[in-house]
């Protein structure tokens, strides 16, 4: 077993013999390693399938910034849910609810957690979601001692909805329109003056994320709108956060015009949460 990529001193990606690759983790499990040394599978103490290349990339970033065991957990978390519920996710989500949660942990901890949106409640239509965001917020406070507002619940279980998806081929790759419909999205952001800076990189780099996998998703997938949102929950959302939605709005008419892209209203909404934290950032 041996190693393809260091991330830190206590998780490594490997790859097993089929060339699938997979995170392991472990205390001093990569400790001075080098890539294509050997694995001590004694030390191993949790091991990830990752069947998307592009969440293997991005775990390099994520664990610079999230503790081993925050990981840990959620990863286990997701994976209990897909055995217990058999509600299959697609890899991005490893990446995109862990980094969300443990943004909402900091925030929580600075007194600085508010819930600031509005997020429709779709447990009639996918009550197995809302189940596991119930385990999911149980699990972390017992593995983590971390309770997370009750606001959570229907964060975490949007989460999985998204990820849900069609099930589609796992073995994606970004191609030339996929890089041109991110850099025009990028230069939407910074034609309203949303940068990224010393002080906003952690919510930057977040927003990018969920981009470069919408973007991935919509290249590659038929994505179903699956939020029924309200046109009163919509309006709620335009008055609060008037320039995060014009902007916003700005990007679904580029995509419109320019790819025949439709942007479904979950993730308008997901990108107006995104957007918003980076509005509210720079001003304090």
């Amino acid at each position: 077993m041996k190693i393809a990529q260091v991330l830190n001193n206590n998780v490594a990606v490997i790859q097993d013999r089929r060339g699938v690759p997979a995170i392991v983790m472990g205390r001093g499990i990569a400790f001075g390693k080098r890539k294509g040394d050997q694995i001590d599978r004694k030390k191993i103490e949790k091991t990830f399938k990752m069947h998307d290349e592009h969440t293997v990339e991005d775990l390099s970033g994520l664990l610079k910034d999230v503790p081993n065991n925050f990981v840990k957990t959620s990863y286990s978390l997701i994976e209990e849910s897909q055995e217990k519920y058999g509600f299959k996710v697609e890899s991005y989500l490893y990446v995109t609810l862990t980094m969300h949660l443990y943004s909402a942990y900091q925030r929580i901890k600075k007194g600085r957690y508010q819930k600031n949106y509005v997020l429709p409640d779709l447990g009639e239509k996918f009550p197995v979601a809302y189940e596991i965001a119930d385990d999911f917020l149980a699990g972390l406070k017992k593995q983590l001692g971390i309770e997370f507002p009750v606001s959570e619940r229907s964060s975490i279980a949007l989460h999985f909805i998204n990820a849900h998806g069609d099930q589609v081929n796992q073995t994606k790759t970004v191609n030339h329109l996929d890089e041109e419909i991110m850099d025009t999205i990028i230069q939407v952001l910074k034609a309203e003056g949303i940068n990224k800076t010393d002080e906003n990189e952690d919510d930057f780099n977040r927003l990018i994320t969920h981009i470069k996998y919408f973007v991935l998703r919509l290249q590659h997938e038929h994505f179903e709108d699956h939020a029924d949102i309200s046109m009163q929950s919509i309006e709620s959302i335009s008055k609060d956060f008037p320039k995060a939605t014009a902007t916003v709005n700005k990007i679904g008419q580029l995509l419109n015009d320019k790819y025949q892209i439709q942007l479904s209203k979950m993730e308008g909404l997901y990108l107006i949460i995104h957007v918003e934290r980076l509005i509210e950032g720079a001003k304090e």
